[in-house]
């Protein structure tokens, strides 16, 4: 089939026409294309009859599709690489087990009350009205504190802490409370007097285990409330002079003195609360305050000394006993604020 025909001609002309006509191309689906060119003033029209270009369209577009298809992975890798970050949430959570050190000052209240003098001559030695009497020591008080805290809502936080402290708080007071004059000897020597007898209280250690419960004035701010059991060692002796003028020892040769020491370790509650303040995310200040009360205690001491040990005082006493202590902690939290990712 003929793809291009030309107007009639003479000469030149009609030789190119001819020659144009004389081409062929296999047929394919029509497809009409004018084009339109001039040679001097002779209008020749070309008809493209045929696709010629149909394989290479079609090659094109396959090798095309071939491309998108093997780039898409890398493209969709590149697309999740450069995605914008995920959204994050920081809650700086109380929860955590702690760790940390505290020093303040100690002070009890306790109050000691002769019961006997010298029960063998009872009734012959009347107590005075120096007992009951306070004996009321106080020191610095130094110690470590460890527990865990656990945040169940957005204001409040629970938990259990435990802690040991170390003390030396001792008072004495001049006289045996009970028998500190002559009023307690019914045949007072002359120039009875009670100089060289004294009746000490001394706290050492303490510890507790306690349950905690606060509420958060703001993220970093906790109001606690606490409250357990307490242990508090405790030491109280008595002394007195075997000398012809002491009311309750005897008269002994170079009037030696005597001491009757009792220790134990006593068992209690306490209550108290505090206040913390988050100094960065793991680690917390805090100052708290503790009231304990340790009850009564009953003891007796036996004065006597080694050159004379028949020679000897007995006196009953008991000694109720009441602790205050405020302190100033710092504390380590384990474990970083909870990240959380949407």
């Amino acid at each position: 089939m003929t793809i291009f025909s030309a107007s009639s001609g003479n000469g030149r002309r009609g030789a190119l026409a001819a020659s144009l006509r004389a081409t062929t191309v296999r047929p394919r689906a029509r497809l009409l294309l004018p084009r339109y060119s001039h040679f001097d003033g002779d209008l020749i029209e070309f008809c493209f009859l045929g696709r010629p270009w149909e394989n290479f369209v079609q090659k094109f577009l396959v090798a095309a599709a071939s491309l998108f298809t093997l780039a898409a992975p890398a493209l969709a890798a590149d697309m999740a690489v450069k995605a914008p970050p995920s959204t994050m949430a920081v809650s700086d959570s109380w929860t955590g087990f702690y760790v940390g050190g505290e020093l303040g000052g100690e002070r009890a209240s306790s109050t000691w009350t002769t019961t006997f003098v010298n029960p063998y001559l009872y009734g012959l030695f009347p107590l005075d009205g120096t007992s009951p009497r306070s004996i009321d020591p106080s020191s610095v008080r130094g110690g470590v504190y460890l527990g865990y805290n656990w945040q169940f809502a957005s204001q409040w936080v629970g938990g259990v802490e435990f802690d040991w402290a170390d003390a030396d708080a001792r008072t004495s007071t001049l006289g045996i409370p009970g028998c500190s004059s002559a009023a307690c000897v019914p045949f007072p020597f002359p120039g009875e007097s009670s100089q060289g007898d004294a009746a000490s209280v001394k706290l050492g250690w303490d510890a507790s285990a306690r349950a905690r419960l606060g509420y958060l004035v703001s993220p970093s701010l906790l109001l606690y409330g606490t409250g357990g059991v307490a242990w508090q060692r405790l030491t109280t002796s008595a002394t007195c002079q075997f000398s012809g003028v002491d009311p309750i020892c005897i008269s002994l040769a170079g009037s030696p003195f005597a001491t009757a020491s009792s220790s134990t370790t006593r068992t209690g509650w306490t209550i108290g609360g505090g206040i913390e303040t988050k100094l960065s995310a793991n680690w917390i200040l805090r100052g708290e305050y503790r009231y304990s009360d340790f009850g009564t205690v009953s003891n007796q001491a036996y004065l006597v000394t080694p050159a004379a040990p028949l020679s000897f005082s007995t006196i009953g006493y008991q000694l109720n006993l009441k602790t205050q202590i405020a302190t100033i902690g710092i504390a380590y939290k384990f474990g970083g604020p909870v990240v959380a990712k949407y």
